[in-house]
């Protein structure tokens, strides 16, 4: 009898931890399915050490104390003086500077005078890993050309309403939501967008109303919407319907659509 109960004792023990798992095993499992080069690269450039010198994501580095500048942050315009392109980029996480500044007399004597030098990752990390930390590069320093003048405008308006604050950078993955379905806000690249956005009208609800009719008119989707901390905001007293549709062009653009 005793056993019997420490048996059925077990089992709902058991089923309570794979109820309370269940929700994170999802959410870990989603989490994956939206994985992309970009997201990536910032993951593999945080447990790097890369955020340690040039700050959270590469945007507040710290001071140098030899040298009296900063370490080049990845943002605001100053990667521009230290790589010409994607490829310096590359030879700098690998060997801790570019072949073009290596060869450089004024730039080995800035070196000479940090405190804090680039350490190489040639050897530490693979290939595939490098790529990301490149992708994460590009497109956190704004170095790779928008060519359409639409998709660019449309980058400006990103940035100026700061729209990766929620959802990565270039719409790589957004932050933790406590409350929504899948327990994230979602990005732009994977999957989750073209469950949620199908066509253009359905976009410039998103932006300019903070949500669809689709989503609203479903009690099961207005369910979660409702529940979920971080709420979308509707941008139509801030952006004209040009503007939005040219926030739709620069998604298209990072989707490569």
């Amino acid at each position: 009898m005793h056993r019997a109960l420490a048996w059925v004792g077990t089992i709902v023990l058991i089923g309570i931890a794979a109820w309370l798992g269940a929700p994170a095993a999802m959410r870990a499992y989603w989490w994956r399915q939206e994985s992309n080069p970009i997201r990536r690269g910032a993951e593999i450039a945080a447990r790097s050490g890369c955020f340690s010198c040039h700050g959270p994501e590469g945007a507040k580095s710290l001071p140098d104390p030899g040298s009296g500048q900063a370490v080049p942050q990845w943002d605001g315009g100053v990667p521009m003086m230290y790589v010409n392109g994607e490829e310096e980029v590359r030879e700098y996480i690998l060997d801790g500077v570019s072949r073009r500044r290596a060869r450089s007399q004024s730039a080995a004597a800035e070196r000479r005078k940090a405190a804090i030098t680039m350490p190489a990752y040639r050897g530490v990390l693979r290939t595939e890993e490098v790529d990301a930390v490149v992708a994460f590069f590009m497109a956190i320093s704004q170095l790779a050309p928008v060519p359409d003048a639409e998709a660019a405008k449309g980058g400006d308006l990103v940035r100026r309403f700061r729209c990766e604050a929620c959802h990565g950078v270039a719409g790589s993955g957004g932050v933790l939501n406590p409350g929504s379905y899948k327990g994230y806000v979602p990005g732009w690249l994977g999957a989750d967008y073209p469950e949620l956005v199908r066509g253009e009208q359905e976009l410039r609800e998103w932006i300019l109303e903070g949500g669809t009719a689709r989503f609203t008119n479903d009690r099961l989707a207005r369910f979660f919407i409702e529940r979920q901390r971080l709420q979308m905001p509707a941008y139509r007293a801030a952006l004209t319907p040009d503007d939005a549709g040219a926030v739709s062009a620069y998604i298209r653009f990072l989707r490569k659509d």
